[in-house]
């Protein structure tokens, strides 16, 4: 008798079961597949930009600095010699302001020479170009200054600017012994494009001021 009873009630629960669909339901959750699994990489850690600092000027040696601040506060570039009666001929042409500015020099402990620009070796009647500008010795270079405008060059930077029609430079140590034309006491001539140990002209004629 129970064993009937038994199986009765487990019938009616099998009709029960097929009755709601919970059969396709528990055979879905425990028999369907979970399709293809995908791995997603992990993004790499974002890193900020690395700092790259602005290339800064190279800064100027003080011996540099002290010879720009006198160019700077000195006046001879603002001279204007043809308006001035108390000068000779001589002094209204740019060997007066060579002149002019080694003077003013000295007065600041620089010790400046002149030199003579020209296009030929010798001055005569072939020269077209001839000029003065004045010398000094900075950072065991040989400096070169135009007095009417105050631009410095070394021997490399004049073969490159305005001035590159000047080809032969003669050496005043003293730039008050050079007058007109290139009169004066001359020390040495270097051929501007051509072969010269700057080291050497430096040692045998540095700058003399007076």
């Amino acid at each position: 008798m129970k064993i009937k009873l038994l199986i009765t009630c487990l019938f009616c629960m099998l009709l029960i079961i097929l009755g709601t669909g919970c059969v396709d339901s528990l055979y879905t959750q425990v028999f369907e597949s979970p399709g293809e699994i995908q791995f997603v990489e992990k993004p790499e850690p974002t890193q900020a930009p690395k700092y790259t600092p602005e290339p800064q000027e190279p800064q100027e040696s003080k011996e540099m600095m002290w010879l720009l601040y006198f160019l700077k506060v000195d006046r001879t570039n603002n001279m204007v010699a043809n308006l001035d009666p108390q000068r000779g001929v001589d002094y209204q042409s740019c060997t007066g302001y060579s002149r002019d500015l080694a003077k003013n020099a000295k007065e600041y402990g620089i010790d400046m020479g002149a030199i003579s620009l020209r296009d030929t070796m010798k001055v005569g009647m072939g020269t077209r170009y001839y000029h003065a500008m004045n010398y000094c010795i900075v950072d065991g270079k040989f400096i070169i200054i135009e007095p009417q405008t105050d631009e410095v060059f070394t021997l490399e930077t004049l073969k490159k600017s305005d001035n590159s029609v000047y080809k032969y430079i003669s050496i005043y140590q003293d730039a008050q012994m050079m007058t007109n034309f290139g009169k004066g006491k001359q020390t040495i001539d270097i051929n501007v494009y051509g072969e010269y140990n700057e080291s050497e002209i430096i040692r045998k004629f540095p700058p003399i001021s007076n």
